[in-house]
């Protein structure tokens, strides 16, 4: 992994974003460099670190990595790795932007947190109590998937006596094994892809393979056929809900084959838990989620690829685990832990968070259609 020294400029910018808490940092030509802290994108002033062209970039980069990666982000018109500068571990991407380059790096924490510490509903942690079938962790960029998946595999970590493989692009949190014993794998450096990851690591003897990201059809088959195998699957896919994760997965199919692929899903699909954060009553961000679990009723929507129906099961099946955003929302407020105004911005259907903020109910869950554009 590379090693970037702090007596670098890279590594004093780093630092300096360290010190702010940052999370993210971006840099691009001809503007200020930015970072982000509990989701707030600001700017650094110029007097600070002064806004850089091009060239400035590259000998930040140059002076930070080594020749051979800096050939490979010149060249290449987007790349990804992992580094560490001080004791900080960053997942960084490079990228070109009108023909000059850019970058972005997110911290990576050195510490996996435990599930309790995420705030996370109790239901989450028995998630992982079936040992196959596939278990997806979804949500937009930033909102905080991946955290909870290795939470989840740090649960495992510390409980029961498996074999995990990791497949990842690049690598993010590093496992000290407990009880279980960790492979982990990036996609590019020790394995062709997340298809041939998948596929090898059947072999490999592993109870349980975490998936960094399900990009692409030839990866969520394969990661069906491991969890039809006798495999526990866990993987992030992108998707702002339950039901879009599943388009998703169908979209990555030709027409001709969704079909099966809806059949397919609804047979190994273990659960999807789909992750947002919003802002809490303590200034920070608590995360929201939209979790379905597999019963007849979900499996049955899935097959069928009847989405409406299927968010009326998670609303109606609450007390097997499940819930909507907009349930988890208002237990938040219940809580205290997100004021009303914050969770009717958030909401999906903000006519029923206004009725049940005032006592009121729909007879039947998810009756109420979700407003326009939510």
């Amino acid at each position: 992994m590379e090693q970037v020294p702090l007596t670098t400029s890279l590594g004093k910018l780093l630092s300096w974003c360290n010190l702010q808490t940052a999370t993210d940092i971006h840099a691009q030509a001809d503007c200020r460099f930015a970072y982000r802290i509990d989701g707030e994108l600001r700017r650094i002033a110029p007097e600070q670190f002064p806004i850089p062209a091009n060239e400035d970039i590259m000998a930040l980069l140059r002076d930070a990595f080594s020749h051979s990666i800096c050939e490979r982000i010149e060249k290449q018109h987007e790349m990804d790795l992992s580094f560490v500068c001080g004791k900080t571990r960053y997942r960084a991407n490079f990228s070109k932007q009108q023909g000059k380059q850019s970058f972005s790096f997110r911290v990576v924490p050195q510490k996996i947190p435990h599930l309790n510490e995420l705030n996370l509903p109790a239901s989450v942690a028995g998630l992982m109590q079936e040992l196959r079938g596939l278990l997806l962790v979804a949500g937009a960029s930033g909102q905080g998937k991946s955290t909870t998946a290795c939470a989840l595999l740090q649960q495992l970590n510390e409980s029961m006596a498996l074999r995990v493989i990791t497949i990842e692009d690049p690598i993010e949190y590093l496992f000290v094994e407990s009880q279980c014993q960790f492979e982990q794998r990036e996609v590019g450096v020790d394995t062709e892809s997340f298809a041939a990851g998948i596929r090898n690591a059947m072999r490999q003897d592993p109870e349980v393979i975490f998936i960094g990201e399900i990009r692409d059809r030839d990866s969520i088959q394969a990661a069906m056929q491991a969890s039809e195998t006798g495999h526990l699957v866990l993987a992030t896919l992108h998707a702002d809900s339950v039901t879009q994760a599943i388009d998703r997965i169908r979209e990555f199919h030709p027409v001709a084959e969704q079909a099966n692929a809806s059949a397919l899903l609804a047979r190994s699909l273990n659960a999807i838990v789909c992750q947002r954060l919003v802002p809490s009553t303590s200034n920070k961000r608590i995360p929201c989620l939209e979790i379905m679990r597999q019963n007849a009723g979900t499996r049955d929507a899935i097959a069928r690829n009847d989405l409406t129906l299927l968010a009326g099961h998670i609303e109606a099946s609450f007390n097997e685990g499940m819930q909507s955003f907009d349930q988890h929302l208002m237990q938040l407020v219940k809580n205290d832990l997100v004021t009303l105004e914050t969770a009717r911005h958030y909401a999906i259907n903000w006519n029923r968070v206004e009725m049940e903020s005032h006592g009121f109910a729909p007879s039947m869950p998810g009756i109420l259609k979700p407003d326009q554009g939510r």
